[in-house]
């Protein structure tokens, strides 16, 4: 995971050098910054979330570059995405927690049972 997350900083330092502060080709500068996330999409716990973000990320910049979306906007909105991402992973990671709790107390519940034997090898 750490080799992932430097190369991904690496290549997101290379994005800011072929794209620097006030480029008119949003497009294209959110496609190297998604290229460049792509190192640590294999160690997310939800990718599919991770693959929300960058989607939504190009429609954000397509607008932008479109001149349909400020750039103070665009920030809203993509900081708005972060958020709401966030916050279903962490409902999704109470839900997990929260079916594990109750299957570990039907497996305690079962193993106290009078009609269970526990056979040991």
């Amino acid at each position: 995971m750490a080799a992932a997350t430097a190369a991904m900083q690496r290549s997101f330092e290379d994005c800011k050098a072929q794209f620097p502060e006030g480029t008119k080709n949003m497009i294209e500068k959110n496609k190297c910054n998604a290229t460049a996330a792509l190192a640590i999409r294999p160690f997310t716990t939800y990718p599919d979330l991770f693959d929300k973000y960058w989607a939504t990320r190009a429609v954000i910049a397509e607008r932008v570059q479109a001149g349909k979306m400020t750039i103070a906007e665009a920030n809203q909105e993509a900081t708005q995405t972060q958020s709401d991402i966030a916050a279903e992973e962490q409902r999704r990671n109470l839900a997990n927690r929260s079916v594990g709790a109750l299957e570990s107390a039907a497996a305690a519940a079962w193993l106290a049972s009078p009609s269970v034997v526990v056979v040991r090898r």
